[in-house]
């Protein structure tokens, strides 16, 4: 087929140089093509299809090639996925390489780290972290029975949670992706801004005494932050990222119906009750309940063990000095 910018193309003179580029790309895709050079043509068709993008409005002649085009390079895409998948069926090289070739593929995202606040440099990207590298978390596994014991007072008290999302006093109203007062995202904190909420902590003492065995963070008037987190039946958190990456979320699951998952980075789990789920929330990251019962877990933060005490204790520093200007 010829295509403008060819020997044999002419239209009253001098071809426009746009067009021109375009044919030159489309002919040399066909000819690739016809001698089974496949990986060449398909390189020569994306760059034809951006060109032509990048053009705008070209003549209608141009569509019937570069639908074709489109069709071929669906094709070959298709083709090389399962043809790494044919030869990568034979590798066990675990989650993180089926990860890569997930984003190679285009199935997946890049996600880092993305604290909408602070970020501190330097530390690993993980979303999540094992359990098991924490000493302290056995013991509070163990109490999960009647840390769960409490909760069940709790639940049937209407007025106890509160929506997770509130408007603050004094700052402009934003309303999270939808979520601001909704009440199928419900809280009870035990701390909140630093501070023990006495008032709850007395109707949870068992609870109080398990967490004090845990080392949260401690920074100044906004954390620990420690609360029985509810997802009523059908409820959806949707992606967002948290403030800073200096600290992990530590879920210990309580009441967990069938299906619930919650997704950080391109890591997808379940809960499981009485196995803490412990991640890095800076990570974009989502959670849904699609069971027609409630879902509860207990919620608090630690320090990211990668941190030095020095380090800890510079962010600590840091954010009491942003709390006090200003008023």
């Amino acid at each position: 087929m010829l295509w403008p910018g060819s020997a044999s193309w002419r239209s009253g003179g001098i071809p426009d140089p746009v067009q021109a580029h375009v044919g030159r790309l489309l002919a040399e895709a066909e000819s690739h093509e016809r001698r089974g050079e496949r990986r060449a043509a398909a390189s020569f068709y994306q760059a034809a299809l951006k060109a032509a993008q990048e053009a705008g409005q070209l003549p209608s002649e141009f569509r019937p090639p570069l639908e074709r085009a489109q069709r071929f390079l669906r094709q070959a895409a298709e083709e090389y996925e399962a043809h790494l998948e044919r030869v990568l069926a034979r590798t066990e090289a675990g989650p993180r390489f089926t990860e890569a070739v997930d984003i190679l593929l285009g199935r997946k995202a890049v996600q880092l780290q993305q604290p909408s606040a602070f970020y501190f440099p330097g530390l690993p990207q993980r979303p999540f972290y094992a359990r098991e590298e924490f000493p302290w978390a056995p013991r509070l596994e163990s109490e999960t029975a009647a840390i769960r014991a409490e909760l069940q007072a709790l639940v049937g008290d209407e007025a106890a949670f509160q929506p997770y999302v509130e408007a603050e006093r004094n700052r402009p109203t934003q309303d999270f992706h939808g979520m601001l007062g909704d009440p199928s995202w419900g809280a009870f904190y035990l701390w909140r801004d630093g501070a023990l909420v006495e008032e709850n902590a007395a109707r949870c003492p068992r609870t109080v005494e398990a967490l004090s065995k845990v080392p949260m963070t401690r920074i100044g008037a906004r954390t620990p932050s420690v609360l029985f987190s509810l997802l009523r039946p059908g409820a959806h958190i949707p992606p967002h990222t948290g403030m800073l990456n200096s600290r992990l979320i530590c879920h210990l699951p309580l009441v967990v119906p069938p299906g619930c998952w919650l997704r950080a980075g391109n890591e997808v789990r379940a809960w499981e009750e009485g196995k803490l789920l412990i991640f890095d929330d800076s990570f974009e990251h989502e959670a849904r309940n699609p069971s027609d019962a409630l879902r509860v877990i207990l919620l608090f933060d630690i320090w990211k063990p990668e941190l030095s005490e020095a380090e800890r204790a510079g962010v600590s520093t840091l954010f009491e000095a942003i709390d006090g200007f200003g008023g």
